[in-house]
Order: C-alpha cells, then structure tokens, then sequence
C-alpha cells in the first residue's frame, strides 16, 4: 500500500488544486461579485454540468477501469482507448446539441452566461482523465493543474474587479479548465500507438459505459441538482449561500474522492488477477478514509463560522451553518467511496452501485421538492443528508457477506470518538481568544498537531512505510 499511499497524496494534491483554488479566490470574488453573481453562476454552471455529465456517459469510471486491466499491454491499451475515446467524441457531441437546444428553447435569463458556460463542453471533448489515471500516471495531472490554475488565479486578480464582471469570471474558470484537458491530449502520443478502430468496436463500449452512467447521473442529481432547483425554486441569494458552503464541504470529500481514484486501477488489476492482497487492499483504504473523514468532519464543524467570515465576509454567514450541517456527510460519503471505487466498480458489481446511487437520487429529488420551498438551502442540505446516508446504508447491507463490515464500523466509532474528543479540546482553548483569525488559527494548529500525535504510529509505520 506504500506505492499507492504516494499515488493517494499526489492526487489529493491534485483534489486540493480543483477545489482548494477557488477559495483562494473566492474571498476575493465574492467581495467582487456579491451573494447573487455567485448564486447566478453556480446555477447556470449546474445545468451545463449536467449536460457534461451526459456527454462524459459514465466514461471516466468505464475507462478507468478498462484501462488498468491491460496497462501492462501497450497495444491493448491504444485499442482500448482509441475505441472508447472515439465513443466519447459520440455522446459529447450528442450532449452538445442538447445543450444548444436547452438554451435555444427553455432559458429565458442570463442567456449570454449559458453560452460562455458551454467552453466547459467543449473541454469535455478533451476529457481523458481517465486514461492516465487507468494508467496510475498521477503526477502529470498535478504539474499541468499547478500551472493552470496559477494562471487562472493572477487572470482573476486582473480582470475581475466589480459584479459587471461575471462573464470574465466565467470565461476565466470555463477556459481555464479546457486549456487543462488540452494539454494531456498533446502529450497523448507518449503513451499510445496509433490503431485503427471502428464505429462497432466503439460500440462495444457502450452497455458498460450506460451502466456506469446510471449512478453518474443519479450522483449529479443529488449533487448538483439541488443547486439548479434552488436557483429555480428559492431565490439565487440562497444558493450563494449553499454554492459557498459546499465549496468548503467539498474539500474533505475530495480528499476521500482521491483515495478512490488512486485505487480503482490498482483493485481492477488485482481482483483481475485474483489477488489474495485485495481484502487487504480494501481494508487498509477503509482505515484511512475513516480516520481521515472522522477528522474533517468533526474539524469543518468546528471553524465553519469563523472560516466563512474569513474567506466570505459577514455577509455570506448564513453558509456556515449550512457548512455545519453537510459535515454530516462526510463520513456516509467515505465508507461509500472506498466500497463503491475498490469493491463494486473493480469487481464488476455494477448492480449494486446503480440501485444505489438511483436510491439516493430519488430520495434527494423528492425531499428537495418538499423541502426547498419553504426552508431554502437548509432544505437542500437535508436533501443531500438522506440522499447520502441511504446510498452507504444500501451498499453496506449488499456486501455484508463479501467485506469485513463489522471490523469497519469498529474503526468507525473508535476514530469518530476520538476526532470528536479532539475538537472540544480545541473549541475550548480556541474561546480564550476573541480574535476571529487568532482563534481560527488556534483551533486549526491544534486539531492537527493532537490528530499527528494520536496517530503518530499508524501515518508513519503504515502510511508512510517507515520502519
């Protein structure tokens, strides 16, 4: 697990550039732009990524998959990529004229903003993530985030200065991420030969890639949905609020989404190969998600008010109680992201993970109905908390006979316990100081310096690998 453990903190650097950037940026955006531009771009961004998550049609976990079953075989894998890649131009493309529709027949606001969302199409024409991390090859998607991000940030700091300058601040993040997936596909010829392929070997593809999709778009529903029915159903300002909140949310869980990442191809190619180490493998994943989304958890409930005035301003308060009450999540989302990238995906129970993943998407969309008309995002928030819980609580009960559940639920109390322990030691040290960057950094340093120090042996003996 050592190798993988350094693949895992490569790509959580890569997890902390996506999402990390924007709150480098967004304190200064948001004084810039105000509650209702920031509401009025998460929302426009949620349908165009809807529409991406229909073009991409469950390729990025398809392709993953399918190419860490035969990295070992360079001719196989050009066939593998060429064939599913040609079938990405396909479904993109289709995806691309119903977007084109969408905003033809139904948008009656901010049409001009749709269309500037529409670079992040046409990036995802240029999507193939999913090859290089097929192939474990972590360390080119930093390099090229690092650059580009850095980019974006000093394009930002130029041209964006009042609320009239929303569509700068769209093209700026839309182009930015096309001009990242541009550059993998120019260092492509590195890795693959050229094969010839055709329409019926693309084909192919194509049950596998739908049920994969399935759970994508189900995912996206209860993910991203939420923020198109607020924006729809409440006001732009109480999605301000929640698209704020869930960049931080967001964080912790792509630290746990870079765990996943990290060992879809590395079961794939074990259980392929029947390895007795994959037990090992998947427990091993399920301690460190554990101990890791306990922690962040419990830490982001701690500082979310005083982090929110920070990064927001006062103005944008009410986001931190909503902070509060997603960090609920985050634990459901990490013992479902280890079961669902190292056990369902690798292992072809692709079943489970839809049924799953539908579940929780119904549960979302019908809680959402009821619930954002009258509370606003913290009827969002309840959405995504049940959605959440059913798709762990599901996908536990269908592996119970396969996995070590039990030995899971008793790392689970014990880190729970002790990460909670941990943060009323800091919430009280951190009420002797009334200055809010003081005791924001207070309770910070201290979190982590007990959480190093509890787990001391287990990050740099196991973890780690040191002796």
């Amino acid at each position: 697990m050592v190798s993988e453990n350094k693949n895992f903190l490569m790509n959580v650097a890569y997890q902390l550039l996506s999402y990390v950037f924007p709150l480098v940026t967004v304190s200064y955006v948001s004084q810039c732009l105000g509650v209702t531009n920031i509401g009025t771009y998460s929302y426009t961004y949620s349908t165009v990524y809807l529409f991406m998550l229909l073009g991409m049609l469950g390729i990025n976990n398809y392709g993953n998959r399918e190419i860490a079953r035969v990295r070992d075989d360079k001719q196989a894998c050009s066939f593998i990529f060429f064939s599913i890649y040609k079938l990405q131009l396909l479904t993109v493309g289709l995806a691309s004229i119903g977007y084109v529709i969408y905003i033809q027949c139904i948008v009656s606001e901010y049409e001009k903003l749709f269309w500037l969302q529409a670079i992040y199409l046409f990036s995802a024409f240029l999507d193939v993530n999913w090859f290089y991390f097929g192939l474990e090859k972590f360390k080119l998607t930093i390099t090229r985030n690092c650059i580009i991000k850095v980019a974006s940030l000093i394009l930002i700091l130029f041209f964006v200065r009042t609320e009239a300058d929303l569509a700068q601040y769209t093209v700026i993040m839309a182009g930015s991420t096309f001009l990242s997936q541009l550059y993998l596909i120019l260092i492509l010829h590195r890795y693959i030969v050229n094969v010839h392929t055709t329409l019926h070997d693309s084909l192919h593809h194509l049950r596998g890639c739908c049920i994969l999709f399935i759970p994508v778009l189900a995912f996206g529903i209860y993910r991203v949905m939420d923020k198109t029915m607020l924006g729809a159903m409440a006001t732009v300002t109480e999605l301000g609020y929640y698209e704020n909140a869930e960049r931080l949310i967001n964080i912790p869980i792509s630290i746990i989404n870079a765990l996943g990442t990290v060992m879809l191809p590395r079961m794939s190619y074990l259980l392929k190969n029947h390895s007795v180490e994959s037990t090992k493998a998947i427990y091993a994943s399920m301690k460190l998600a554990l101990l890791l989304s306990c922690m962040m958890a419990a830490g982001i409930f701690l500082v979310s008010n005083d982090i929110v005035v920070v990064l927001f301003g006062y103005d944008f308060y009410k986001s931190g109680e909503i902070i509060r009450i997603l960090s609920i999540t985050i634990l459901a989302s990490a013992w479902a992201n280890v079961i669902r990238t190292q056990y369902l995906i690798p292992s072809g129970k692709d079943t489970i993970y839809v049924i799953s993943t539908i579940g929780g998407a119904v549960v979302n969309l019908l809680l959402n109905i009821v619930l954002i008309p009258k509370y606003g995002a913290y009827g969002a928030c309840l959405g995504t908390i049940a959605a959440e819980y059913f798709v762990m609580i599901y996908q536990t009960v269908k592996v119970r006979r396969v996995l070590e559940i039990k030995r899971y639920f008793n790392l689970a109390w014990k880190d729970l316990v002790i990460s909670c322990g941990i943060i009323l030691f800091s919430y009280e040290v951190g009420n002797f100081f009334s200055d809010i960057y003081v005791r924001l950094l207070v309770n910070i340093f201290i979190a982590i310096v007990l959480f190093g120090t509890i787990n001391y042996k287990y990050i740099v003996h196991e973890f780690l690998g040191k002796r």
